[in-house]
């Protein structure tokens, strides 16, 4: 039991650092005329998210 509560600790963390350091070579490569499109997709993929979170859960 610990250890699998170890195993979900590091994978999240893990997770976390990767999107944290994904955010910030986005955030110093994209030009600012790109970020209109760049929230586009991200508002498409969150609610894409949300319409099949039934599915899951």
């Amino acid at each position: 039991m610990v250890a699998r509560r170890m195993q979900m600790l590091l994978r999240k963390a893990g997770g976390i650092l990767l999107t944290v350091g994904g955010m910030v070579l986005v955030v110093k490569v994209l030009p600012l005329y790109l970020w209109p499109l760049a929230l586009g997709i991200v508002l498409i993929w969150v609610g894409w998210q949300l319409y099949i979170y039934d599915r899951y859960f």
